[in-house]
């Protein structure tokens, strides 16, 4: 793949990733009406004095019960040791010559971005130079500055930084050369801003400016050109999206020697609808399949996932599920797709989650049945595309980072496996290792199976179970259950150091389970619990529960469930529907009001996963779940953990707030722990953890406290 079309793609798939993945950003805004609300509207503004005095009390409450119990200090300092490791891999970007690395330490806790020889750091031997120091800075300008990444064009880079975590950030121009930021040049205030560059002295820009700006989710709606030397607010206009719409995305920047771009307008969370614009403005529609994720390029084809049937003119339309390529030249010179190639057609129980390109042949990362593996996709002489399963060692989880030196670039790992960065050969499997993390918690005996239960409609659903040595069936094992089921996220059974290190080495038994919402068996698995569908992963969570009971694994006693952001909404909702099948629940990041979601930004861009609660027959729908307003004062439920951050800018703190608030207001018992940093993340089940390790592993020991608590018997 050209460099630049593949630096093209891969910003806009970041871009989009970041806007869209779990939930799309959104702008701060005022709080909903009282209206058919259940609590305080006060609790919705993140900053209000009023609003954090009652959390400063919250928080007071939980931390004074639970660091009088004597595991708090050893599960937080289990939880430094682990977010501090010195001997956590070097997941460099390679970027601008050189390998780029974030990193967070000890003595750094806000941290440093630093690089190396490209050479270097692909033979295991790197020297790192810092590049920008996150702590200084932050002491300088009197902010808590956290990388949030950059995007470079030669030696230049537009650094993106935002303060305390969340989803809004500043964006700075910054000299490689000069390890400086750039006087006078390209500057973005902080916001949900976004930015790609064009030439060397012109940004394509979406911004939040003037109302107009924005669309129903506070996020940009319109991309502009600006010129250096120039404000940001008279950079001209090329698109302009429609304010229902749930955002945009820009790729394919001067491809195949085009004057222009790719726009990508987002009707709605998971549609897109394509246009070429250029520099005049004039744009130009783009027949591309409407529900399809894009994968990069590939000897001058466009690759797409397609996540619904869909075929080119005159051609039958290819399955759901398909990896797909058109030919990119007609596509963006004469605006018509040509043949649609159908490169791979995943069996049942797969998913394709990315792709790298190589000479003559595509290398495609796969979920197959709960686990990864790598397929070489190349033409045949008759030009039919053939698959060969790359040979890797099997029962573990393996990302594609891409090719280097001809051979593939692994990360591997497993629950009871740290990560590994890989030089792979293609064709026999055989891998070098560069990086290996040593253990974070202790490996002996650890075991890892694969369970399925049976949903309620009769769905096989599948759940990993972790635990050391021989587990006895008599239930009464400390047993915590993660589970999101959403928006095409997949669970994976990734290396997990903090659960290993203050859950599984202590004795308790960590499940994973895999609910449809999530993508962990191919797009059917996401879009059949959309909408009026919305039952089926919380069924499946039951399920789940239900068989790791009757398998005497656990008992309701010993049973405790955990998730966060929509995966907060999944455990919110389990809790009230079957309370008698846990005795924990940790909601983190939660959305919680389904009836008045869309009104709280950036709730609008969310409707096309859960329905639109403006219409009648959908809110009749959300009505049945919403746990708001479906908590009863009967009751009983177990207490929960409810716990988020102050400036989660993407699932607004009032959520987690009022549904505290109202548990109390009926009589019911639960804990309730607000961040002081971070916006929308998560250190566990994969997710990224910005901040001051400090704070962090305070957190981290509320939550594992809180379950020890419970669970042990």
């Amino acid at each position: 793949m050209d460099a630049s079309l593949r630096r093209c793609l891969r910003t806009a798939v970041t871009v989009a990733a970041v806007l869209w993945a779990h939930s799309a950003a959104g702008q701060a805004a005022a709080p909903v009406s009282e209206a058919g609300l259940h609590g305080p509207a006060w609790l919705d503004e993140a900053h209000g004095r009023r609003a954090l005095r009652w959390v400063a009390a919250q928080n007071r409450q939980t931390l004074n019960e639970l660091r009088a119990d004597p595991q708090f200090e050893r599960l937080r300092a289990g939880a430094a040791a682990v977010l501090t490791d010195p001997g956590r891999i070097p997941e460099a970007r390679i970027m601008a010559g050189a390998a780029y690395e974030y990193r967070q330490d000890r003595d750094r806790p806000l941290g440093v971005w630093r690089r190396t020889d490209t050479r270097a750091y692909f033979a295991g031997a790197p020297v790192w130079e810092t590049v920008l120091d996150l702590d200084q800075l932050s002491k300088a300008e009197g902010r808590q500055w956290l990388f949030a990444g950059a995007a470079c064009q030669e030696r230049r880079c537009l650094v993106r930084l935002s303060d305390k975590g969340k989803d809004a950030g500043v964006t700075r121009e910054f000299d490689l050369d000069a390890k400086a930021f750039v006087q006078g040049g390209f500057l973005i205030p902080e916001s949900k801003a976004r930015a790609w560059w064009y030439d060397r002295d012109t940004l394509l820009v979406a911004p939040v400016l003037e109302a107009d700006s924005v669309n129903e989710s506070g996020l940009p709606r319109t991309v502009r050109l600006w010129r250096r030397g120039t404000p940001l607010r008279s950079a001209k206009t090329l698109f302009t999206g429609e304010r229902s719409d749930a955002g945009l995305s820009v790729s394919l920047i001067r491809a195949a020697g085009v004057e222009g771009f790719v726009v990508a307008r987002h009707p709605d969370f998971f549609r897109r609808e394509y246009s070429l614009v250029r520099l005049d403005g004039t744009r130009r529609p783009l027949a591309l399949p409407p529900l399809a994720e894009m994968l990069g390029v590939h000897e001058g084809r466009l690759l797409m996932r397609l996540n619904a049937p869909w075929g080119a003119a005159n051609q039958p339309p290819l399955p759901a599920g398909v990896v797909a390529a058109a030919p990119l030249e007609p596509l963006l010179r004469e605006r018509r797709i040509g043949t649609l190639e159908a490169i791979y057609q995943p069996a049942e129980g797969e998913a394709v989650r990315g792709a790298a390109s190589a000479p003559g042949k595509l290398y495609l990362e796969l979920l197959r049945n709960y686990r990864s593996a790598i397929v070489e996709a190349a033409p045949s002489p008759a030009g039919e595309w053939r698959a060969r399963t790359v040979p890797l060692a099997a029962d573990g989880f393996v990302s594609l980072l891409g090719l280097e030196q001809g051979r593939l670039f692994l990360k591997a790992e497993s629950p009871i496996s740290p990560e590994k960065l890989l030089l792979a050969d293609p064709v026999t499997g055989e891998a070098r290792v560069l990086y290996a993390r040593p253990p974070a918690f202790d490996p002996t005996g650890l075991t890892m199976q694969l369970f399925e239960a049976r949903s309620r409609d009769g769905t096989r659903v599948a759940y990993t179970v972790v635990h050391r040595g021989v587990l006895k069936l008599d239930g009464r094992n400390p047993t915590l259950v993660y589970g999101y089921g959403g928006f095409d996220v997949a669970v994976t059974p990734r290396y997990e150091p903090i659960f290993g290190k203050l859950w599984v080495e202590p004795g308790g038994v960590y499940v994973h389970a895999y609910i449809r919402g999530g993508g962990e068996r191919g797009p059917d698995w996401h879009r059949g619990a959309q909408g009026v569908n919305r039952q089926q992963p919380y069924d499946d969570m039951i399920a789940v529960l239900q068989d790791l009971h009757a398998r005497k694994v656990a008992s309701p006693t010993t049973t405790g469930i955990m998730g966060r952001s929509n995966g907060g909404l999944m455990t919110a909702v389990v809790m009230e529907q079957r309370p008698d099948l846990m005795n924990a629940v940790v909601t983190g990041g939660p959305l919680i009001d389904m009836l008045n979601y869309h009104a709280l930004p950036p709730g609008a861009s969310w409707i096309a996963e859960y329905g639109d609660p403006r219409d009648p027959k959908m809110r009749g729908v959300l009505a049945t779940y919403s746990p708001m307003q479906k908590l009863a004062k009967a009751g009983p439920y177990p207490p929960p953990l409810i716990i988020t951050s102050t400036d989660d800018d993407r699932v607004a703190p009032g959520h987690a707030r009022r549904f505290s608030a109202r548990m109390s207001a009926l009589g019911h018992k639960n804990y309730y722990f607000e961040d002081r940093q971070g916006g929308h993340y998560w250190e566990l089940a994969g997710g990224p953890g910005p901040g001051d390790w400090r704070l962090r592993s305070v957190a981290r020991a509320v939550e594992f406290t809180y379950l020890w608590r419970r669970l042990r018997e």
